[in-house]
């Protein structure tokens, strides 16, 4: 903890190359932040994450610029290709995050038992941007702000970085800590609470549960009050929409259902836009980019279409996933593809556009996108999970959506109520928001649920292959099936043993070692 948690403003310096001249060294005294511009700045050049293109990078290229991409591949919507005899393309993302998707004790290594993945990476990084929020809350109020427009700018650089510290402690409670349960959220662990900017000499303990989601209700409702009078002027920048509708998504893991539904209603009513699918060319748009209408608010990486491949060996669109869809479902031929359309390869990502043309383009995030999509789904299962006269709300958003998913002619559903319902709509939401960061967090949510609880065991495939010169092509050389059952440890990600290491006595999140329940070798 002490080598990520204590980043200053004078360590972060020397990382802010895109920031003015005030960030490349540092004075005590902070004589060099002159404005609140400067901490503008540094906001959008430290603390927000990374938007890049990798359109034929893998995660073994550089794997500091991707976010938790494992979460895309430890739920149910991927699978590895096997029954295929197309070449394969490599299989090194499978290669590199094996540990995370078949929920290895030890998630670094990979089948061989090296080391290939940085498991501290993302608990470094996530604490590295809370610590540029907490520089910046710390220091915008002693900015000079004269006119309403400076009072103004003030007030959403200090609504955007409340969001972000927010937004980074919800997802670092997701990923280290355990689902929120009420009962337990109180003893339950979840990861150390640091809101200083300071260099602090001591051993950090994990905060519970309960701990770090009212610190994340703390401060999206300061955002939500920084933000409210802010023009919203790019899907980049976290504005009011956004913050309203994270609210909504983080009393919705709270079972919270009053909160949750006051917010969706919120953000419905900020952006209600749905894109009929019906009116959509997909030969020529995206489904989703920073312009599509959907789409609130973006940060981040999107890296699935390099490395969802569709070869054997590689990671494909799973079957299971696949099948949940109508046969009248427009999303079925929008959301996924073949690659070059050739039958022998598997369903591959499709809802941003791949073209030869657009390798420099910024994609939206594939784990950190807001849209008003699901603002209908959280509106909807809040009020099923309410139930009585809450019912309707939630049958009209659920419908109002699929209105524009299903092809012409869609007949509303009608009389659906409690786990019928509410079951129908997280269907619903996994079909909508599929591939986008919420599939492994909600499966965590719906085991602990108190009223409508889900479960559901999860089984994952490995395949090692070799390329044969007798055949010129990819063969198999060993495999593997993996399973993690519900309530398993492997739910919870292991605490990065650098951080451990650097503080001694903080308790680690235990998974034991899980072998394959079948296994070849050729």
């Amino acid at each position: 903890m002490r080598s990520s948690l204590y980043v200053c403003i004078g360590i972060v310096a020397c990382f802010c190359a895109a920031c003015s001249d005030f960030l490349k060294e540092y004075s005590p005294d902070k004589s060099y932040v002159r404005s609140y511009s400067d901490l503008d700045e540094l906001l959008v050049g430290e603390a927000y994450m990374k938007c890049n293109n990798p359109i034929y990078m893998g995660y073994q290229s550089s794997p500091e610029t991707f976010y938790w991409p494992y979460i895309h591949y430890m739920a149910d919507e991927t699978e590895i290709m096997t029954n295929s005899v197309a070449s394969a393309s490599g299989q090194l993302g499978p290669v590199y995050l094996f540990g995370y998707y078949t929920w290895q004790e030890d998630v670094a290594r990979n089948f061989d038992g090296d080391i290939c993945w940085d498991d501290s990476q993302d608990w470094e990084t996530l604490y590295k941007f809370i610590n540029i929020t907490n520089t910046v809350l710390s220091l915008i109020d002693e900015q000079e702000a004269m006119t309403n427009e400076d009072k103004r700018e003030v007030s959403r650089i200090k609504g955007e970085a409340y969001f972000l510290r927010g937004a980074y402690y919800f997802t670092l409670a997701n990923l280290y800590g355990k689902p929120y349960a009420p009962a337990t959220a109180t003893t339950d662990l979840a990861v150390p609470l640091k809101l200083s900017e300071f260099v602090e000499d001591k051993v950090y303990e994990r905060a519970s549960v309960r701990e770090v989601y009212e610190q994340v209700i703390s401060d999206l409702l300061a955002a939500e009050e920084y933000l409210k009078d802010v023009p919203e002027e790019s899907v980049v920048r976290a504005g009011h929409t956004a913050t309203c509708l994270l609210l909504s998504r983080v009393y919705l893991y709270m079972q919270n259902y009053e909160e949750a539904l006051k917010w969706a209603r919120i953000s419905v009513d900020k952006k209600d836009v749905l894109v009929n699918l019906n009116e959509f060319d997909k030969e020529s748009e995206d489904f989703l980019s920073l312009e599509a209408p959907e789409v609130i608010f973006s940060m981040g990486t999107s890296a699935l279409k390099a490395n969802v491949l569709g070869g054997q060996g590689d990671w494909v669109i799973s079957d299971d996933l696949y099948k949940s869809y109508a046969g009248n479902d427009l999303r079925k031929s929008i959301f996924f593809c073949r690659k070059y359309n050739i039958p022998t390869y598997g369903l591959i990502y499709g809802k941003t556009y791949y073209s030869d043309n657009n390798y420099l383009a910024p994609l939206v995030s594939d784990n950190f996108l807001m849209r008003s999509a699901e603002a209908y789904l959280n509106l909807a299962e809040s009020a099923a999970c309410l139930g009585g006269e809450y019912t309707a709300e939630a049958l009209d958003a659920y419908n109002e959506l699929r209105r524009n998913r299903f092809e012409k002619g869609y007949t509303d559903v009608t009389g659906l109520s409690g786990k019928i319902l509410v079951d129908s709509i997280r269907e619903e939401r996994r079909r909508e928001l599929c591939l986008e960061g919420h599939r492994w967090f909600d499966l965590r949510r719906y085991m602990v649920n108190e009223d409508f609880p889900y479960e559901k065991t999860l089984t994952n495939n490995y395949l090692e292959v070799e390329f044969s010169f007798a055949t010129f092509q990819y063969e198999v050389t060993a495999s593997g099936l993996y399973q993690l059952p519900p309530h398993d440890p492997a739910w919870t990600l292991p605490i990065p043993q650098s951080e451990l290491d650097a503080n001694y006595g903080m308790q680690d999140n235990v998974r034991g070692p899980r072998e394959s329940i079948e296994t070849s070798t050729n």
